[in-house]
């Protein structure tokens, strides 16, 4: 096999290996109509000394194969969590509907956090233990950024204004329970400070918060 390396004169200025690589790029066919080069060329390789291109070919197919799998068992991991998250907030639902006073949606929240084994809180500004008005309104200049919805990490001074008991530097997801005005937060907490990212999808704890503001707007209205 004559190297490039060793040509001489017109033919080693016009093969060059780009003009190589060139043609092997235009010429997809050409190891189809030259298969034995497949096995006859070998390829130097760090940790196998020389290999063939069919070598090659395969182990890139096989790591190839394992990105895939890794892939999909992700997917699969993603899947199960998304209904195992649905069918606690569908729980919850139907626990909610059965409920005929506060007490009864702080009993469907307390199923919740046993669920998803987090801190989950309901409090309204109203009340003997109510939140603090002005201690949320600080916290949320200072985290919300004009967001309607907290997902990250507070501070354990800050979560307490939310949750009993809030871990220091834990994550948070901070949802105003809305209906006509602000009535108070359903605060999920978690110890793991990366439970909660800002990037993550919020519908089912706007859901819930939305189904509590209209059981709490209709006993209201009721009294």
């Amino acid at each position: 096999m004559t190297e490039l390396s060793k040509l001489e004169g017109p033919l080693a200025q016009a093969l060059t290996e780009d003009a190589v690589a060139s043609f092997l790029k235009d010429n997809p066919d050409f190891f189809q109509r030259q298969p034995q080069l497949l096995t006859q060329l070998r390829i130097p390789h760090t940790e196998r000394g020389a290999v063939s291109l069919v070598e090659i070919q395969l182990g890139r197919l096989r790591e190839r194969v394992g990105e895939l799998e890794e892939d999909i068992t992700q997917l699969m991991s993603i899947a199960a969590g998304n209904e195992n998250l649905f069918r606690a907030f569908s729980h919850a639902h139907k626990a909610l509907f059965a409920a005929d006073s506060e007490s009864g949606i702080h009993q469907a929240l307390r199923e919740l956090a046993t669920s998803l084994n987090l801190t989950v809180t309901l409090r309204l500004y109203d009340g003997d233990k109510g939140l603090n008005r002005q201690g949320v309104d600080a916290v949320k200049a200072a985290h919300f950024c004009g967001q309607r919805i907290y997902l990250g990490r507070l501070r354990k001074n800050d979560g307490e204004y939310f949750v009993h008991a809030a871990p220091e530097l834990g994550s948070y997801a901070l949802v105003p329970v809305y209906k006509g005005k602000e009535l108070g937060f359903l605060s999920f907490a978690s110890k793991d400070g990366g439970h909660f990212q800002p990037s993550m999808d919020t519908l089912f704890v706007e859901q819930i918060a939305e189904h509590i503001a209209i059981l709490l707007s209709k006993w209201q209205a009721a009294e």
